[in-house]
């Protein structure tokens, strides 16, 4: 069995891995988990970004080789910065300019680099999300991925449910205000990941020997709806929280005003709220805990363990 292990423990391997998006939250959580073996597994972890913020430089100062690229740069200046890699982890560059049809490009430059394993990030039922046009280039994305994945050695398609970690963006009015404003429906269901639990996953997967390479859904231990979020909250907060649903143009404009997100993501971010609300994100797998071996962590433990970020 030929896996991203045996390829980065090859005699020929540069032993390096790049990972992409990592000036959103996502990839910088990757890059970081992957930081900690460098030394071990790694010889060089390559981040790549489209703007420059406080997680590019935390990856540098903890030892990353940090790479800018765009869209627009073409397939040809991305894949001769993936070429420098034995793994390429490509997430959506929702931060850039050119977020769309032609974001495909951080996928089929891996062919164009020659490189010898690819995982591609995506989103649970990415393809039923064609209606909504901030999540529409993940389905070109997949497609991309699907054209390629024959001549790569070693190729895995990592598909996440939404990260609880998205009510970080909203502490300060859910501190403030003691509520969970955002434009969904409340009782729709979703398994809630925890972004550190789905970066570990990732990173097991680069280097454990017995863990094979294929199409992974992964989602939070429990159904939940927001509504139940918010009891989960209240409950290790120590605080009365409720949910509330509001128009998507307040939370845009909450999150362009206070949390200053680029106009992509905050669009991204929309789509996905809609998406729960019609039912898309109700999956509920146990990939995630086969691959890091134990049972992963509950939103309960995500409130108690991040209490400090909630509170006024």
């Amino acid at each position: 069995m030929v896996t991203f292990s045996s390829l980065l423990e090859s005699p020929t391997a540069y032993k390096a891995v790049l990972v992409t998006g990592c000036d959103m939250y996502a990839g910088y959580q990757i890059a970081l988990d992957v930081l900690q073996h460098k030394g071990k597994h790694f010889k060089c972890v390559y981040a790549v970004y489209f703007k420059e913020n406080d997680m590019v430089h935390h990856l540098k100062k903890h030892g990353a080789d940090c790479i800018k690229l765009a869209v627009a740069d073409g397939a040809d200046a991305i894949a001769k910065a993936y070429s420098k890699a034995d793994v390429v982890v490509v997430l959506p560059p929702v931060s850039d300019d050119h977020w769309g049809k032609d974001s495909c490009v951080f996928v089929s430059a891996a062919e164009k680099a020659k490189i010898k394993g690819l995982v591609l990030c995506s989103k649970i039922n990415a393809d039923q999300l064609d209606n909504l046009p901030m999540l529409k280039p993940l389905i070109q994305m997949e497609q991309a991925y699907h054209d390629i994945k024959g001549k790569i050695k070693v190729a895995s398609l990592v598909r996440c449910s939404l990260h609880i970690d998205m009510l970080w963006l909203f502490r300060d009015q859910i501190a403030s205000d003691g509520k969970i404003c955002l434009p969904t429906n409340g009782r729709a269901k979703f398994a809630p990941l925890v972004e550190s639990d789905a970066s570990h996953a990732l990173c097991r997967m680069l280097i454990d020997p017995n863990i094979p390479a294929g199409t992974y859904q992964l989602t939070g231990p429990e159904q939940l709806d927001f509504e139940t979020v918010a009891q989960h909250a209240a409950s290790k907060l120590d605080e009365e929280i409720t949910f509330n649903e509001i128009e998507r143009k307040d939370m845009e404009q909450f999150l362009k005003d206070k949390v200053k997100l680029c106009d992509n993501h905050i669009g991204y971010i929309g789509d996905m709220l809609e998406a729960l609300s019609k039912g898309l994100l109700d999956k509920c797998t146990g990939d995630l805990e086969q691959l890091l071996g134990k049972q992963p962590m509950s939103v309960k433990k995500y409130f108690e363990k991040n209490a400090n970020d909630f509170k006024p």
